[in-house]
């Protein structure tokens, strides 16, 4: 593969068979007026997916890049050494259990990247796919317009962003982005992409490039989220989900927005309501040990939680009265 490509697209197999067939089928169906590359991290899988991936390498010599993980490195590494790999302009991925679900979806992303040069992002609208009940569902920040506000990027729009004031949520296997961008945030702060503490990779690419510029999202549908029962951020465990996952995702977004200069006064909205959920769950679960380690996490926090969040991680150590409380709170709460 010779010709520069114009787009790289991340994929990045681990284990899925059952469905990273329809993944690249729906990327190399793209109908487009420039050259792309699919660079595929295939991560030490052990169930058939690595051969899939071979194959699809010896049909598409010209378009995919294999590379084949001799040990298995995980999520993070296996997606941002495949990251430093690319080399073009824009970069777009995709997970693989998900898909694209048209044809012009890089095509129309391109077009507005290059007519819009302030612009870092492109994303659109993606629904849920749950695997067990074959359900789709539209999420929360499912747009019905186009949304594009030139002045919204920098410290503030960040802040606007974690805090859901105005800015539609993305996820980046809808998206289409700068890569000199994405680098250039990377290469800064490494420790801020993978390592110690770090759960998502789209976390610190998202908010990176939205302090580069505005993002750009569509009201067009372009990917399925597949939901698994044994997704490492959507777990069928709801217990395992807020205690593993999504904890560590909130840790770790602390630690980017104060690494970035942002003030955890700044984004209260985002932090209050995050406590919120950890605290009820800890409390209808009667786990002591998970609101012990929401507290300790709290502390550092200089921050005044209303008076119902206190009371639900209190609530947590009364044995006599905590039955007494959660029973009047369910009465008045029954879709907990």
């Amino acid at each position: 593969m010779s010709k520069t490509p114009l787009v790289s697209v991340l994929v990045t197999p681990y284990n899925q068979k059952d469905y990273i067939r329809q993944t690249l089928d729906s990327i190399l169906m793209q109908r487009c007026n420039f050259d792309f590359e699919v660079v595929i991290g295939e991560d030490c899988s052990s169930d058939g997916t690595r051969e899939i991936c071979m194959e699809y390498a010896l049909s598409y010599p010209d378009r995919i890049v294999l590379c084949l993980n001799e040990r298995n490195k995980g999520l993070l590494d296996n997606y941002f050494d495949i990251f430093l790999r690319t080399r073009g302009k824009y970069i777009a991925d995709c997970g693989g259990d998900d898909y694209w679900l048209t044809e012009t979806k890089l095509q129309e992303q391109v077009d507005i990247l290059e007519n819009h040069t302030e612009v870092s992002l492109v994303a659109g609208n993606w629904q849920l796919f749950d695997q067990k009940s074959g359900l789709l569902k539209n999420p929360a920040s499912w747009i019905e317009q186009d949304w594009f506000e030139p002045k919204k990027y920098g410290k503030s729009a960040v802040v606007d962003y974690l805090n859901t004031a105005e800015i539609p949520r993305v996820v980046l296997a809808s998206s289409c982005f700068r890569g000199e961008w994405a680098r250039e945030a990377y290469q800064l702060r490494p420790e801020l992409f993978r390592g110690s503490g770090v759960v998502c990779e789209d976390l610190p690419l998202t908010l990176g490039l939205l302090l580069r510029g505005p993002f750009y999202i569509s009201k067009n549908n372009w990917l399925i989220y597949r939901v698994l029962e044994k997704s490492l951020s959507h777990s069928i465990s709801q217990n395992v989900y807020m205690k593993g996952f999504a904890f560590s995702a909130f840790s770790q977004t602390l630690n980017l927005a104060t690494t970035l200069g942002i003030s955890v006064r700044d984004i209260r909205t985002y932090i209050q309501e995050k406590v919120g959920d950890f605290a009820l769950h800890a409390f209808l679960n009667k786990d002591l040990a998970f609101s012990k380690n929401l507290k300790t996490v709290l502390k550092k926090q200089a921050l005044k939680f209303p008076l119902k969040i206190r009371l639900l991680l209190y609530g947590c150590k009364i044995p006599l009265l905590s039955p007494i409380i959660r029973h009047i709170y369910l009465q008045h709460h029954p879709e907990n």
